[in-house]
């Protein structure tokens, strides 16, 4: 994985958008979630941080499948060899 300014994974479910970030620290991963409503108006596209009622299963949705992503990728680092350095 890389840190850089393009998030690691990221999906859509309906007008919710989820992008999961990863910063490589030196106490290893963090894992950032942002959730944005994405809407159009006329010919422009737009992105809000507020959710109608009908929006909530999505968030819902987004929130749990972020979650077992990370879950995962946190399940296939442990699993890893780790690998001595030449210190």
């Amino acid at each position: 994985m890389q840190n850089n300014n393009r998030p690691v994974h990221s999906f859509r479910y309906g007008n919710v958008s989820c992008a999961i970030w990863a910063e490589n620290t030196h106490a290893g991963y963090f894992w950032r979630t942002t959730l944005v409503k994405v809407y159009r108006d006329g010919d422009n596209w737009g992105e809000s941080m507020s959710f109608d009622d009908r929006d909530l299963p999505h968030v819902m949705k987004a929130a749990a499948d972020a979650h077992s992503w990370i879950h995962h990728q946190k399940a296939l680092a442990a699993a890893a060899p780790s690998v001595p350095s030449d210190s």
